[in-house]
């Protein structure tokens, strides 16, 4: 047999290595066993081994095999085995490509498909051990964790369900490089390289650093180190930096970006400005990007330099040199770097100073030759010529001298000259000062002395003037001339009638060229001849007439009378009428002849009289009481007699004459108006009237009547006209003269009032006119009417329903009238001839006004006064009572009763006890009835006069079986406890309390007490106890009266008492309350009470401004309410603090004030001396009051008020509205002799009086040595100090009125003119010598000169202490210090080596002293000044001033060092003479010749 078939067979697979095994059971009988492995492609792999198991390794990936074994012995093979599949693994995946997207940093790798596989795992391994995975069912597959600079070795592993096989070949991948890291740049400035630095990063072959640009422009370099540079950079940029690191085509993300700032741009638009007075320039450009800073730099051709830095855009070069030319350039910086410098601007500093020379006036041209040294920078030059009132002339040259024309006449000029270029002129150089022509004489004005037949001649000065020579030529040939240093002149012996041409030459010590305008002037005309005159009696005019004047061309003839009247008649021929002189005077007649200008003297005069003059002041009056007419006049002069003549409209004549001043004209005519015609006699013309009118005295009136009129008790008269009375006056007289009344009318009746009644009167008429009565008319008689009856009297007869009415006795009357009105118009009369009268049957309750009249023959009287009476009130009708059986009060009412004012109730028991009450109306009380008793009530109405009967009725009160109880109450309790004595079988007690106020509260209890709650306070109550709710049952207690607690007061007002600072309270009463107390507690303490019955109180004296609280406390028997509060303010306490601030710009005063507490607004007030006040208000601490009158002095005062109550004034403030302070102060400096002048001036102050200047400072800037000179108060905004040398000086000035003086003006501040150097000295000898002197304070130049000539020169000009001279000569050297304000005294007085002075001093022994020649003498006012030229060797000057006219007064001798000097308090209006004589210790000169000038008024 052959072997078993093997069994048990089993497979065993390693999927990845392509290796599978199986195994079986030994089967019997094997040798040897043959495994077959077939595939599903047909390929078979078998495998022979004599074991049970057999191994693979070729089997094919991706392939499912089936394997059976077959056992073989050596004849025989089984039948094969059970099969068994083997799986192998897929096949490894082929041709594996990979790439690298280097924009987003993703890899992708793809691979050939493998059989069977599911799905595939994809691996990524750096040597490092960073490991990505992931697993795909694609070819393909992306990977993007790559780590950046790695490389990656790339393998696919192809899956089944079963089995995976082995990993690909791996692929080897590069991820990008990493981005460099600590990258830095920096600029290397002077190549303008940015230089850029890094670390290397991994997987880089090469790096590209980048600069980019804010705009986004960017340049880069390339390196494969780490570090590389940019050339060329854009200047001013801000650059981001970053570097990329590459590899073949992949690049880095960019690193962690760095700043750099490039270097700055070179800036431009440089732009140059010189600040030609500074020397400066200003260097601006337009902004570098990227400066922080610039730097100027300015260089000349000569080495010069000037810098300066900035961070702005301008930049200012200072202390260039004067003349250079510069170029300027900018650079820009920042913190590193610095740009390039600009294009070279190119700018010409300011020319340097030119050194003057000298200068010439030319007299004729009126011009001045100026000459200077070269000015470096120059280009050209201006010479400039400067009159101290501001004129100005100038020149300009490219010379080095130049022609000043066009000078202003009578100038000093100070001239100066500058160098200029094209852009600057240099400051000016040193002045020198030339006077100019004298100015010709303006306004010639020749007045003729018509009296002594001269001229003076007056003319406006002409500047720069001393003298002046006056030239009259008369057209007929004669001449006069005259001259003066004054500003007018007397030209005498001029010839009457002629004509002149007069000019004035104006003079002074250099040129005489200056002629004035030709005034032409006429002479006065010659005096007329001839003179007659003579009076025309027709007219009364005067004709007079003369011969013709040379010369004239009108005449004045003027008539002078003796009185002091003067006419004057004006012609053009030889005659002239008057007709307006006045009469009757003696008049002188003279002629003057005249022309334009003036009028000869006065001919010989002739004397006439005028004509009587109309009698003035004629006066016609009447003397009334005979009829006679008095006429008198004003005496006049030349009159002989008078005449007086009367014509009445009757034909009645009548005439009078007289020599005096008055005529009588007697028996006139009544009732006549007179023509009086009053004549003036001479005996030469009689024709001189006065009119006038005369009225007579009037006739007097007839047919008087009187009557009377009875209703007004008047008379009515009557009468007949009477001739010449223009008004009639009627008078009555009462037959005993007691008593006398009149009335007036210009008609012929009128009413005479006013008359006593019962009276008879005697009336007469007067006639009048405007000044005279008539006598007295007949008398007529009249009788007055009765007079009212007195002392009415009324008894009202009650009982009886009458009146009894009675009157004083009047015998006037025949009988009274009584007449009575009721209150209903009722009306009731009798009538009596005797004293009284009685009315009867007067119904009750009526009121009757009654009144009495006199009656005579049917004229009755005024009526007497109303007496007012009643009749007796109604019996008060339906009167009955209510019990109240609580209070045991009985309540009464009745129906009203007519004519009643009041009402009586009373209550009356059996055994006589009685209550009674009063009431206005019913209802009416009556209280503390007793208990169980019949009381009868009566009512009874009653008024002013009587009593009605009464009405009556019973009330009997109930019974009070309980015994008396008790009521007890504490002060303020609001409860009342009640008590009594307990009776048997009563199981419950009521208490019941009525207050006065009707209210009623109770109580219940079993016991023998009870408490009443809610008891009010401020009442009266009555209180009962009962058994039973019936208050007027029998068991019931009698009541108990008890008054509780007062209220608290209520409805408080408080009234402000402003006058007493006080307040008035006032609260609502208490009925319970005897007494009230208030108490008024301030703020500050103060405490004020009162204690009053009433509900009222006043306080008064409280302290201002303070908040009161207010206590009330009502006190009643036992108990004080509790206290009612309030607050009241009192008056404001007056304002203290009181400050005022005028402003004088505004006229206007600001109060201020301290706050018054409680004030709610303040009332300013200004009272000036005389005049209105003036007001302000406001609601704060201040005001302002407009209007303030300025000079004005006021008391200002203020008040407060809290809307109800003004405090008082407060204690006036005066102060007066001053005016403002001066302002536009100057000052200027001048030398007066050996003294520095200040002479300041300000600007007017409006309505300021006068004006008080003051100066301060330190002398010699020295702390230690202050001076404070002040001036007087005066009027002028001008004043004059002297200042010492070398010392800062505070001006002020104050201006001040009848208001009071003004602040200080804002101080102007400055420095005196420096102090003359001192302990000047020199060592060396005249060929060459070092000068030096001590410094002098707030000195900055010192000046040395020579003086040995007309003229100082300048030999050293320096700001040290020292000079190097040659040609030195001590005795002909000055040295002067100088500063902003000018140069001072010099200084002479020079020291040197002993032996070098004695020999100088030797060699001038036998010289004669020159005369000094005066350079200058001026005037101001009544001060003198006085200039003249050094004299050689002369130590010292005398001055000689003489009055010219008063030749026999001693001249003023004054002795001087200097070559200036000033004289003061000379006469006003004085010509005086001045001569200097020069000297040393051993000689004199003689006096120069005399120069005379006039002074001025006083200034």
């Amino acid at each position: 047999m052959g072997p078993c078939v093997p069994e048990h067979v089993q497979s065993f697979v390693q999927c990845e290595n392509s290796v599978a095994s199986v195994s079986w059971a030994m089967s019997d009988g094997a040798e040897s066993y043959l495994a077959i492995a077939v595939g599903q492609d047909s390929h078979t792999h078998v495998c022979t081994t004599n074991t049970t198991s057999c191994t693979w390794d070729d089997l094919h990936c991706g392939e499912q095999y089936t394997v059976h074994v077959i056992s073989n012995d050596y004849l025989c093979s089984s039948l094969p085995s059970n099969s068994t599949s083997i799986r192998m693994a897929p096949c490894i995946p082929q041709n594996l490509t990979s790439s690298l997207n280097c924009t987003t940093k993703v890899g992708s790798l793809t691979w050939n498909a493998s059989d069977t596989a599911e799905f595939y795992i994809v691996a990524a391994e750096t040597n490092s051990g960073h490991k990505v995975q992931l697993s795909t069912n694609e070819t393909w597959t992306f990977i993007s964790e790559f780590l950046c600079g790695q490389k990656y070795h790339l393998s696919v592993q192809a899956v089944d369900s079963v089995c995976s096989s082995i990993p690909s070949q791996p692929l080897m991948l590069e991820s990008e490089p990493c981005p460099p890291t600590g990258v830095t740049s920096f600029m290397n400035c002077i190549a303008n390289i940015a230089v850029v630095s890094w670390t290397g990063s991994a997987g880089a072959e090469f790096y590209t650093a980048t600069v980019t640009q804010e705009d986004g422009q960017s340049r880069s370099c390339w390196s494969d180190s780490t570090q590389c540079g940019m050339p060329g950079v854009q200047c001013g940029q801000n650059y981001t930096v970053t570097v990329v690191a590459s590899k073949e085509k992949c690049d880095s993300d960019p690193s962690e970006a760095d700043t750099l700032q490039s270097e700055p741009c070179v800036p431009t638009d440089v732009d140059v400005t010189i600040d030609c007075s500074k020397n400066q320039v200003l260097v601006s450009w337009s902004a570098s990007a990227g400066a922080l800073s610039y730097k100027v730099t300015a260089q000349s051709t000569q080495g010069a330099m000037s810098s300066c830095e900035t961070t702005n855009l301008m930049c200012t070069l200072t202390n260039l040199t004067c003349g250079q030319v510069f170029s300027v350039q900018v650079v820009a910086q920042d913190n590193i770097c610095s740009s390039l410098p600009s294009p070279a601007t190119t700018l010409k500093s300011v020319p340097c100073t030119p050194n003057i020379g000298s200068v010439v006036l030319d007299c004729y041209t009126n011009s001045a030759l100026l000459d200077w040294a070269f000015a470096e920078g120059a280009l050209n030059y201006t010479a400039s010529a400067r009159s101290s009132s501001g004129h100005e002339c100038t020149c300009t040259t490219n010379f080095t001298n130049c022609e000043l024309k066009d000078l202003q006449c009578g100038q000093t000029y100070n001239v100066f000259t500058v160098a200029s270029n094209e852009e600057c002129s240099s400051p000016p150089s040193t002045q020198l000062q030339v006077e100019s022509v004298p100015c010709p004489p303006e306004n010639v004005v020749p007045v003729a002395d018509c009296s002594t037949n001269t001229a003076r001649v007056e003319w406006q000065a002409g500047r720069g003037a001393d003298s002046y020579v006056v030239r009259a030529f008369g057209v007929e040939e004669d001449e006069s001339h005259c001259e003066t240093d004054s500003q007018s002149c007397v030209l005498t012996d001029l010839m009457c009638g002629f004509t002149y041409n007069i000019s004035v030459i104006a003079v002074n010590s250099v040129c005489n060229v200056s002629q004035s305008n030709t005034t032409q002037m006429q002479a006065v005309p010659c005096v007329p001849q001839q003179v007659e005159a003579r009076v025309v009696c027709e007219s009364g005019a005067v004709a007079v007439s003369w011969e013709p004047s040379k010369g004239a061309s009108s005449y004045t003839t003027v008539a002078q009378g003796s009185g002091g009247y003067a006419s004057m008649c004006n012609s053009s021929e030889t005659t002239c009428l008057f007709d307006d002189l006045l009469c009757g005077l003696n008049y002188s007649i003279t002629v003057s002849a005249s022309d334009e200008t003036c009028s000869s003297a006065g001919s010989s005069a002739v004397e006439l009289n005028t004509v009587p003059c109309i009698p003035q002041k004629v006066i016609a009056e009447l003397v009334c009481s005979n009829d006679t007419g008095v006429v008198s006049w004003e005496e006049e002069e030349g009159v002989s007699s008078y005449m007086v003549r009367a014509f009445g409209p009757d034909g009645h004549k009548i005439q009078c004459n007289s020599t005096a001043t008055s005529c009588q004209l007697p028996n006139m005519h009544c009732g006549q108006l007179y023509n009086l015609t009053l004549t003036a006699k001479d005996g030469q013309c009689d024709n001189s009237h006065a009119y006038l009118n005369l009225q007579s005295v009037p006739c007097r009136p007839t047919n008087v009547k009187a009557s009377l009129r009875c209703h007004s008790n008047s008379a009515a008269v009557t009468w007949e006209r009477a001739s010449g009375a223009l008004s009639y006056r009627a008078v009555a007289v009462m037959a005993d003269g007691s008593h006398k009344t009149e009335c007036n009318n210009t008609m012929t009746h009128c009413d005479l009032s006013d008359l006593h009644c019962g009276k008879t009167y005697n009336v007469s008429v007067f006639g009048q006119d405007e000044s005279c009565s008539s006598v007295e008319s007949d008398t007529a008689y009249v009788m007055t009417a009765p007079c009212a009856p007195q002392d009415v009297a009324i008894d009202a007869l009650c009982d009886e329903g009458a009146m009894a009415v009675s009157w004083s006795p009047n015998p006037d009357a025949q009988y009274f009238h009584v007449a009575a009105v009721s209150n209903t118009r009722a009306r009731l009369y009798c009538n009596s001839s005797g004293t009284a009268c009685t009315i009867s049957d007067l119904p009750c309750g009526r009121h009757y006004n009654v009144t009495v009249l006199s009656v005579r023959d049917g004229c009755e009287s005024m009526p007497s006064a109303v007496v007012e009476t009643s009749t007796a009130p109604c019996v008060p009708r339906n009167a009955q009572g209510h019990l109240d059986c609580v209070s045991n009060d009985a309540w009464v009412t009745w129906d009203i009763s007519e004519g009643a004012l009041s009402y009586y109730v009373m209550a009356q028991e059996v055994r006589g006890h009685n209550i009674s009450g009063t009431s206005a109306s019913s209802p009416c009380t009556i209280p503390d009835l007793k208990c169980g008793t019949l009381y009868t009530f009566h009512v009874t109405a009653v008024n002013k006069h009587c009593r009605s009967n009464h009405s009556t009725f019973e009330l009997e009160t109930g019974p009070c079986a309980l015994t008396a109880i008790t009521a007890v109450t504490q002060c303020n309790s609001d409860t009342i406890l009640v008590e009594w004595e307990m009776t048997e079988n009563t199981p419950l007690y009521v208490v019941t309390a009525e207050g006065h106020d009707q209210t009623l509260i109770s109580c219940n209890s079993s016991s023998n007490s009870c408490v009443l709650p809610d008891i009010s306070c401020g009442i009266h109550y009555s209180i009962i106890v009962s058994t039973s709710s019936d208050k007027c049952s029998s068991l019931r207690s009698p009541p108990k009266k008890i008054t509780t607690a007062p209220c608290v007061p209520d409805n408080v007002t408080v009234a402000a008492s402003c006058e007493e600072n006080g307040a008035a309270v006032t609260w609502g009463h208490s009925p319970v309350a005897t007494s009230y107390r208030l108490t008024a507690t301030a703020r500050d303490g103060h405490v004020a009470s009162c204690n009053t019955s009433a509900n009222n109180c006043t306080l008064a004296d409280l302290h201002c401004g303070q908040m009161y609280n207010f206590s009330i406390t009502a006190s009643g028997d036992n108990c004080t309410s509790k206290p009612r509060t309030s607050s009241f303010r009192t008056v404001p306490c007056e304002p203290s603090g009181l400050a005022v601030d005028i402003d004088c710009e505004t006229n206007s005063a600001v109060l201020s004030w301290g706050a018054s507490e409680g004030a709610v607004e303040y009332f300013g007030c200004a009272q000036p001396m005389d005049g209105d006040a003036l007001y302000c208000d406001s609601t704060v601490a201040f005001c302002t009051i407009d209007g303030l009158g300025c000079g004005d002095v006021y008391n200002f005062s203020v008040e407060a008020s809290n809307g109800v109550c003004n405090s008082s004034f407060s204690a006036p403030l005066q102060a007066g509205a001053a005016p403002c302070a001066p302002t536009a102060l100057n000052v200027r400096m001048q030398r007066i002799g050996k003294a520095h002048w200040a002479m300041t001036s300000w600007g007017n102050v409006n309505c300021s009086d006068e004006y008080l200047m003051e100066v301060t400072g330190p002398i010699q800037n020295n702390p230690q040595t202050l001076m404070q000179v002040s001036s007087y108060w005066l009027p002028r905004t001008y004043f004059e100090f002297p200042i010492p040398c070398s010392t800062p000086y505070n001006f002020t000035v104050r201006s001040r009125n009848s208001g009071g003086a003004s602040q200080p003006s804002s101080a102007l501040t400055g420095v005196s003119v420096a102090c003359a150097p001192q302990n000047v000295r020199y060592t060396g000898d005249a060929a060459s010598a070092v000068l030096s002197w001590e410094a002098s304070v707030l000195a900055t130049r010192y000046t040395v000169y020579s003086v040995s000539g007309a003229a100082r020169v300048e030999l050293c000009n320096t700001t040290g202490l020292s000079c190097q001279l040659t040609n030195f000569d001590p005795n002909t050297t000055e040295v002067t210090a100088s500063n902003a304000e000018g140069e001072s005294i010099p200084t002479r007085d020079i020291t040197g080596p002993v032996g070098v002075l004695r020999r100088r001093r030797n060699v001038h022994l036998d010289n004669n002293l020159e005369i000094p020649k005066v350079l200058n003498v001026t005037v101001s006012g009544v001060s003198l000044y006085v200039k003249w030229m050094t004299v050689k060797n002369a130590t010292e000057y005398t001055v000689e001033i003489v009055e010219k006219q008063q030749t026999n007064r001693p001249p003023r001798m004054r002795t001087v060092e200097g070559d200036i000097y000033s004289e003061t308090d000379l006469k006003t209006w004085t010509a005086y003479c001045i001569r200097i004589a020069a000297k040393n210790t051993i000689d004199q000169s003689n006096y120069s010749k005399p120069v005379c000038r006039t002074t001025g008024g006083s200034s």
